[in-house]
């Protein structure tokens, strides 16, 4: 055994893991899912766990709305993978004394939890709820005194607990740094929470990392006042951009009625939902290839996952258009797919494509299944 393999053995064991190892180790970016196909498809199949992420955007852009939906998704996901652990070791007949404590603290804790950063205070529970997040199972912090510091302290320390698989901030523009709690309205203050803000992600990279953590910060664009040609830039300096593997920006999209025909702002005056466009600043979870998207949001539904189904759809040629028609196709043969009497499946007008697929199960399960694996990349 060589120096250097007696040191790579030395620094292993003292910190009690695969620190330095031969060849690379691959480690799966495991994904908290959005509710819409469409986002899924941007990043490969959503957000990643155990990274940091930026959800940008003017107002009403929709970087909040779409953090809830991944709350209700990460708890739908974080209960089903307890469950899972915890049958997988009752199943085991004569469980060791190491499968017995981690049974032991599994029914301790629970499923990973969910924390909600409101900083600005404005948190619309009737609204979470229509985008199915469970309330009861959610915690929720709501500052009024504290500085960015000393918020950012609490996350922290949550986090490192490993209890924790989603931690979303909203948002880091009502934060005030400790300089500026210090100081009256007459003095000036320079950098706002970006220093507070450059050791946060520090040190949110690295916990977040070592309990496979979800941390969603949203952010508010700016004008940039150091570019002499305009342009736009977001709060907290450059350090959080660095350290966030995904960065999301968000723009309100067009309004729809309720056959999703668009509607001209001048004639919204009862609109149905509109579009949230969302375009890839940053991604290091996958291939950056798939950059502008939206998705579909109904003011009293949430999310249409299936008018997003039929859009992915439409685009790839699982369902054909012809004229006013709609047809589904089979995409490994190309054949047109067919009734029991051996006619094709047609359906007349777009607005009635969706109530087809929810009444006709085997079809909708024939186009998500297909899209599912163009989302993952495995097609």
């Amino acid at each position: 055994m060589t120096k250097a393999d007696i040191l790579i053995k030395e620094f292993n064991k003292k910190y009690k893991e695969e620190l330095i190892t031969k060849g690379t180790v691959v480690h799966q970016c495991q994904r908290i899912p959005f509710s819409s196909p469409r986002a899924n498809y941007m990043l490969y199949g959503g957000i990643p766990r155990g990274r940091l992420t930026e959800f940008a955007g003017a107002e009403g852009s929709g970087k909040t709305t779409s953090s809830l939906d991944i709350v209700g998704n990460a708890q739908k996901l974080f209960k089903q993978e307890w469950e899972e652990a915890v049958n997988k070791l009752e199943s085991i007949e004569k469980p060791n004394k190491a499968e017995i404590a981690e049974l032991a603290r599994l029914r301790e804790e629970g499923p990973k939890r969910v924390l909600w950063v409101d900083c600005e205070n404005t948190f619309d529970e009737d609204w979470a709820r229509i985008l199915h997040v469970d309330m009861d199972n959610m915690d929720y912090m709501s500052p009024q005194s504290q500085s960015a510091e000393q918020i950012f302290e609490v996350v922290i320390q949550l986090i490192e607990t490993g209890e924790y698989g989603l931690v979303v901030i909203d948002s880091y523009g009502s934060m005030m740094s400790q300089q500026a709690y210090d100081k009256t309205m007459e003095d000036k203050t320079y950098g706002g929470i970006a220093y507070a803000l450059t050791q946060f992600s520090k040190k949110a990279e690295m916990f977040c990392a070592k309990t496979n953590c979800a941390l969603i910060g949203i952010n508010q664009i700016r004008e940039d006042m150091n570019s002499m040609y305009g342009g736009t830039t977001t709060t907290g300096g450059k350090a959080w951009k660095h350290h966030c593997s995904v960065r999301l920006t968000f723009s309100k999209g067009d309004h729809f009625d309720d056959k999703y025909a668009k509607v001209a702002k001048t004639k919204c005056e009862d609109p149905f939902g509109h579009y949230v466009q969302i375009f890839v600043e940053k991604t290091k979870v996958c291939k950056p290839n798939r950059k502008l998207g939206f998705y579909t949001l109904e003011y009293e539904n949430g999310i249409n996952a299936i008018q997003d189904y039929i859009g992915i759809a439409l685009k790839y040629d699982i369902i054909k258009q012809g004229g006013a028609w709609f047809t589904f196709v089979d995409p490994i043969t190309g054949e047109m797919l067919c009734d029991e009497e051996g006619s094709e499946v047609k359906v007349q007008g777009l607005k009635n494509v969706p109530e087809f697929l929810k009444n006709n199960t085997e079809y909708f399960d024939h186009v998500k299944q297909y899209i599912d694996k163009l989302i993952s990349g495995d097609i």
